[in-house]
This record gives C-alpha cells, sequence and structure tokens, in this order.
C-alpha cells in the first residue's frame, strides 16, 4: 500500500540528502579511491578500427596480462573506422588530450583494414596516399601529445577471400554480390604503405601482413571471418605485439621469473616500468606499514 501523502523529492533534494549522509571517512575514501597509485600507473593507448577495439578479447588482454601492476591498458579503437573518420573522431572527441602526457608510455597505431576496403564496394575506402598521410598526423598528433612515449605501427593483416565471401553470404542471404569487398592482394599495398610510412618516420612497425603470411601455419587460420581475428589470431598478434616491444623498446620488456616464468611476481622485473606497491614477500607482517612508506597501520 502507497503512501500518496509522502512527498515526492526532487533530483536535488535526492542528492542533497545524499551529501548530507556522507562523513568525512566517506570522502577520504573517495579521495584515497582517486588519488591512488593504481590511478597513476603508466599507460599504453591503443588506437585503431575494429581490431583494436576488440581487442580485450584476446592481445589486448595479453598485453594486460603482461604488464600486470605496471601499466594500463586504455583501448581507443572504434569499429569500421578509417584513418580519416579517425582523425576527425580525435580531435572532436579529445582523445589526445585525455590523458597527461607524462603518463603515456607507449602507443600503437593500428590502421589499414578498413582504409584498404575497394573503392567502388565499399565507403570506406581511403586512397593509398592519404592513408599514408593519415597516419604520418596520427603520430604528429601522439607526439605533440606525448613527447616521452613510444610509438609503434601497427600493419593490418591479410585478407581470407574464402572466407568473406561466407560472411558475406551469411550476413546478406541472397542480396549477397558474390564479390568481395577487400582483397589480400589490395590490403598488401596498404601494409606496405605502412611500414614505409614507419621508415620515413623512424619508428618500429609491426607487419602482421608478413607475419601471418609467412607463418607457418595457413593464415585463414587466424581469422573468424576473413577479416577479423580468432582465439588464433589473436594469441599470434599478442606474441607478436610482445615480441616489437621487447625488440624495439628493451626498457619495457618484462624479465620472467626465472623459476615459474610468470611475468608479474617477485622474480620478475622491468627496467622502464617498476611493479606497483611491493610485492608480498616484502612486507614484514610485524611492521606492514613501513612497506608502504608510513610508519603506522591506521
Amino acid at each position: 500500500m502507497h503512501d500518496t501523502a509522502l512527498p515526492r523529492l526532487t533530483h536535488r533534494q535526492r542528492l542533497s540528502r545524499t551529501a548530507q549522509s556522507w562523513n568525512t571517512k566517506n570522502y577520504l575514501v573517495l579521495l584515497l579511491i582517486i588519488f591512488s597509485p593504481a590511478m597513476t600507473l603508466p599507460k599504453f593507448l591503443l588506437l585503431g578500427d575494429s581490431l583494436t577495439q576488440t581487442s580485450f578479447e584476446g592481445w589486448g588482454a595479453t598485453l594486460a596480462d603482461r604488464y600486470q601492476r605496471r601499466a594500463d591498458i586504455l583501448i581507443r579503437g572504434c569499429s569500421g573506422y578509417n584513418t580519416r573518420w579517425y582523425l576527425l573522431y580525435a580531435d572532436s572527441h579529445g582523445i589526445f588530450e585525455e590523458q597527461p602526457a607524462e603518463r603515456i608510455t607507449l602507443v600503437t597505431i593500428f590502421f589499414g583494414a578498413n582504409d584498404a576496403a575497394l573503392k567502388d564496394l565499399d565507403a570506406k575506402h581511403v586512397p593509398l596516399t592519404e592513408y599514408q598521410e593519415n597516419l604520418k598526423t596520427l603520430v604528429q598528433k601522439a607526439k605533440s601529445a606525448y613527447p616521452k612515449a613510444r610509438i609503434l605501427l601497427i600493419a593490418p593483416p591479410p585478407v581470407h577471400r574464402e572466407q568473406r565471401l561466407i560472411f558475406q553470404k551469411q550476413r546478406y542471404g541472397d542480396k549477397a554480390t558474390g564479390i568481395p569487398e577487400r582483397t589480400s592482394e589490395h590490403t598488401q599495398l596498404y601494409a606496405k604503405a605502412c611500414v614505409q610510412v614507419a621508415q620515413e618516420l623512424n619508428l618500429p612497425c609491426l607487419d602482421l601482413f608478413s607475419g601471418m603470411m609467412e607463418s607457418s601455419t595457413d593464415f585463414g587460420s587466424y581469422l573468424s571471418d576473413g577479416l577479423h581475428f580468432n582465439q588464433n589470431g589473436h594469441k599470434f598478434v599478442g606474441q607478436e605485439l610482445l615480441q616489437a616491444i621487447d625488440q624495439h623498446f628493451p626498457e619495457l620488456a618484462v624479465q620472467p621469473d626465472p623459476i615459474t616464468g610468470q611475468s608479474n611476481n617477485s622474480g620478475s622485473s622491468c627496467k622502464g616500468l617498476p611493479s606497483s606497491g611491493p610485492y608480498h614477500e616484502e612486507i614484514n607482517p610485524e611492521e606492514c606499514a613501513r612497506a608502504f612508506g608510513k610508519q603506522n597501520y591506521s
């Protein structure tokens, strides 16, 4: 039974009552959360299309696992975007302004899968020369926003024709054209163009196109629909990315524990990214506060 005599509170009144119910302890807890060391970990910023947006399904998660307690992984991928659209998105949404400059340690720039769509078959197509200029602009923006960040370009993977046609039939049924909107031959031009941009700018590039094509495994086994990664593909990209970081940015390479092989315990190390907080073996239960730079626990 409802008491209709009870007054209804406005949104502002509800907020006022909530604020009044908070005490000093509540605010201290909030401040601890906001300014806790975990919130100030170095960041890896991943820019790209759907191959980056969905990376926490695989290769992005691999990166996060390797850098536990050392760096936070920020995914800024947009499904279906080409470099032209992403530049507009980055400017309108402040992608290069959202983090303090000193916090970004690594930026990956992974585009080309959509830019390489065939001109007359997909509106995502971006001409090859514009694609290269857009990559250079993204690099320039990243360098300007994060002067100390390492930058890694990633070239797009190959396209599996048969898988794309199967996907097309499944998606569009009788309206399927039977003509793929992307081809490996055309995408290869964009992969080479990405590598060329990296060379011109003296930056490293992870060439996934060549890597997958030269793999002992049929590259189709890395893709779910001829374009996007399946679990095998995510695993391949994750391994290749970690190797690229180790090779080109050795100060960011994590040395695993020689006994357990783990990259996130007291036996592991990383010259450029120390672990956040002391490891549990370093904490004396009798004087635990000292491990955190305090005299007393309270």
